[in-house]
């Protein structure tokens, strides 16, 4: 494990001519949030000639929860190497700042389908009005990828903007069972408060398509809290054997007693 004394060591291995070595270097860097001289080295790493040095220190900026890291790796939105807009995207998802906005909505054009999909994941980390807009778009397309990917996004930016909750409640409903089910997917990673979602996921744990019912299962201890327990109960006679095979785990889940902290022997 690298220590904040090593950073000038691997400052030094990060300009080897071997750029596995450089890569490798760059992944090292310990403390980048803290260390200035940690953070300028992964700086001039992302013009580094080689794709898997950019990123490398691509994503350690991204966990690196600095502002000032934001512009720079906007900058490599326009890089030529597809892997390395992506993995942009996704450092400016973890960064969550909406300075990136403007970035981000130009990698939804772009023509590689996991950069765009990290673009869309990233809008919803960042919130706010411009990045709602653009999400709202996309939850109204005739494509139901679309509306999975935007349901995604706009679980993330719930408390960002009034008008997700609406949305995300319109998707739950939507025509197409992988979109219900991916909103309630989206609403359980996301986290946050329960308020909004406890009665629809009420409406939904009688959904005719097994594979909502099985989101339900496994979201229902955290999304609605209240109702868990009968749901998941009426859940271990579902007809659809994955279902009750979920509620019987969510069942012991909720029903196991809390884990004593360990003590020491002495």
């Amino acid at each position: 494990m690298a220590e904040a004394q090593d950073v000038e060591l691997l400052a030094a291995a990060a300009t080897d001519a071997d750029p596995k070595i450089r890569s490798v270097a760059i992944a090292s860097i310990p403390d980048s949030a803290a260390d200035d001289r940690a953070f300028k080295v992964l700086i001039k790493a992302l013009r580094d000639l080689d794709d898997q040095v950019r990123v490398s220190a691509i994503s350690q900026l991204g966990y690196s929860g600095r502002a000032d890291a934001v512009m720079p790796l906007v900058a490599l939105a326009a890089d030529l190497a597809p892997r390395v807009r992506s993995m942009t995207a996704y450092a400016l998802e973890q960064l969550g700042n909406r300075e990136a906005t403007p970035a981000l909505l130009r990698l939804l054009n772009d023509p590689d389908s996991h950069v765009r999909e990290n673009a869309r994941n990233a809008l919803g980390a960042v919130g706010g009005p411009t990045a709602v807009d653009a999400l709202l778009t996309l939850a109204a397309d005739e494509d139901p990828e679309l509306r999975i990917d935007a349901a995604h996004a706009l679980a993330k930016a719930v408390d960002s903007d009034p008008r997700v909750a609406p949305q995300l409640m319109a998707l739950a409903r939507d025509d197409q069972a992988v979109v219900r089910a991916a909103t309630i997917r989206g609403l359980a990673s996301a986290g946050g408060s329960t308020t909004h979602w406890q009665k629809l996921l009420v409406e939904l744990a009688t959904d005719p398509a097994p594979d909502v019912r099985q989101r339900v299962a496994v979201a229902a201890r955290h999304l609605a809290p209240d109702a868990a327990p009968d749901i998941l109960h009426r859940y271990a006679s579902d007809p659809d054997p994955v279902v009750r095979r979920l509620a019987g785990t969510e069942l012991g889940r909720l029903t196991a007693p809390p884990t004593d902290p360990p003590t020491s022997n002495r």
